[in-house]
């Protein structure tokens, strides 16, 4: 029971702990974008993410204003919730001791240690898939057809559908929760399996009606074996395969004991697939490490053939090296903090360069944007005159970050918006591609003329993150209809 109070008091501290990072690193463009959702009214339009993370980030604002802290403030809440529902679940499959062990191994993974400090689709993903797994076990423990913890599962999994459409990983672990072991296979046709599968489908019918289709990402495999290892660390990677293996040896012949390693194959299959297409620092389909590190503090809890002290020190070692493999992640200039040289590459668009992901900074994409912005502003300055100029990007990360930086009423649009309101106007149009040297010619061709008016390198501790081109883009013209 002492355990268990240090535990608890251990997850306050570390919740009061993330909140004093929130402040420390800029929006990312995933986080920017819910801003941007909420400040222009498109809560509700599925673009590039569900409604559920901008009406997230209004309730922040609504408590800590337009800053990084606000934004972001339901994180840290959301991750100490996805804790206690892991330990909830486990020490009811096992008991008090694997469960501490399994909130333990959960929050020193960089994954959650990174969706604990950020507003993505993975802050809501990694509460909701464990909470359904809770709400699962309490329906399975009641011969109530339809109890509510049914319908508590069923609003979790369309919350994840609503955070991360389509959440197709998602609805097939549930069914495989029951499909896997013998015992609960009789579940599918039931009416609590039926509810939740119900409430998938709609969450994903209303998404596609407001997106207008589905788009499936290029799967690289070689680039997302990597990305593992730094969202989980090797060592824990590693005990995560080998508790895996031996949790499906025996995985058909048990009932609610299954239900981690149910749940995990198909998310992991499904990241393994798709993960790639993340943005950084939104990792929604990594949340299979979760329920991962379920399986490894219950094997570690009862494997034999190893001493205790063996199992101690292994243990010890594989949390800290994640513990610092989150510091590492969370607060990047920290090599360099201690003096040592670390000069990360400029940017590129070849997912097969290997090379780039060991020495890209992980955090680039919340780095220099308020110094982006200032360049903008200060061109904006230069440019006041007769002319009505609005604000144009190359692609919508830059245009929502520059549009929350500047905090400018009229939006930042980019090349992908519709700018036929626009016609008689000037704009400023920003490009972060190195390799640009003009407009592209689809939108040179609708302005009178262009000039470059800026061109500048940001920087942050010493090494370049991104080069911004500022082009004066005279007199816009719509498109022939």
């Amino acid at each position: 029971m002492q355990r268990q109070r240090f535990l608890f008091a251990a997850l306050g501290l570390l919740t009061l702990w993330r909140w004093a990072l929130l402040p420390t690193l800029e929006l990312a463009p995933d986080e920017a974008l819910a801003v941007f959702c909420v400040k222009h009214g498109e809560i509700g339009s599925f673009r590039e993410m569900g409604p559920l993370v901008p009406l997230l980030a209004k309730l922040g604002m609504m408590i800590g204003g337009s800053t990084e802290f606000g934004v972001r403030f339901f994180a840290p809440l959301l991750a100490l919730v996805a804790s206690l529902a892991v330990w909830r679940l486990m020490r009811g499959l096992f008991d008090a001791q694997i469960a501490g062990w399994a909130v333990v191994i959960i929050n020193v993974l960089p994954a959650v240690n990174l969706a604990a400090v950020t507003l993505t689709p993975a802050t809501v993903v990694f509460t909701f898939v464990p909470l359904t797994a809770w709400y699962l076990r309490i329906a399975l423990l009641h011969a109530q057809p339809l109890h509510w913890a049914w319908w508590a599962a069923a609003a979790c999994v369309a919350g994840t559908v609503l955070a991360q459409p389509p959440a197709l990983g998602v609805m097939a672990a549930m069914a495989l929760v029951f499909a896997l072991p013998e015992r609960l296979r009789h579940h599918l046709h039931g009416s609590g399996f039926v509810v939740i599968a119900s409430a998938w489908l709609l969450a994903v019918i209303y998404w596609l009606c407001v997106q207008g289709g589905i788009v499936w990402p290029e799967w690289r495999l070689l680039p997302n074996l990597l990305r593992w290892v730094v969202l989980a660390s090797p060592l824990l990677l590693m005990f995560f395969v080998l508790a895996a293996r031996l949790a499906f040896e025996r995985a058909t012949l048990l009932s609610l004991r299954s239900m981690p390693p149910a749940i995990l194959l198909p998310l992991a299959a499904v990241d393994l697939m798709y993960g790639p297409r993340d943005r950084w620092p939104d990792m929604g389909g990594a949340v299979w490490m979760l329920f991962a590190a379920m399986l490894l503090a219950h094997r570690g809890a009862v494997l034999g053939g190893i001493a205790s002290a063996d199992k101690i020190s292994l243990r010890t070692i594989a949390i800290v090296l994640a513990a610092l493999q989150s510091a590492f992640l969370l607060q990047t200039d920290l090599p360099r903090t201690l003096g040592l040289t670390w000069r990360f590459s400029r940017q590129t668009a070849a997912a097969s360069d290997y090379t780039h992901f060991f020495t890209a900074d992980p955090s680039r994409s919340m780095r220099g944007w308020k110094e982006s912005a200032k360049l903008v502003a200060a061109v904006q300055q230069q440019t006041h005159g007769d002319e009505s100029w609005f604000v144009l990007a190359n692609d919508w990360p830059l245009a929502v970050e520059l549009d929350h930086y500047l905090g400018q009423t009229e939006p930042v649009k980019s090349l992908a918006d519709d700018l036929s309101l626009f016609a008689g106007r000037s704009a400023i149009f920003v490009t972060d591609d190195p390799a640009a040297v003009a407009p592209p010619d689809s939108i040179k061709s609708h302005f009178e003329r262009c000039e470059v008016l800026s061109v500048a390198r940001v920087m942050h501790a010493g090494n370049e993150v991104r080069w911004l081109k500022i082009f004066a883009c005279h007199d816009y013209r719509a498109p022939d209809l």
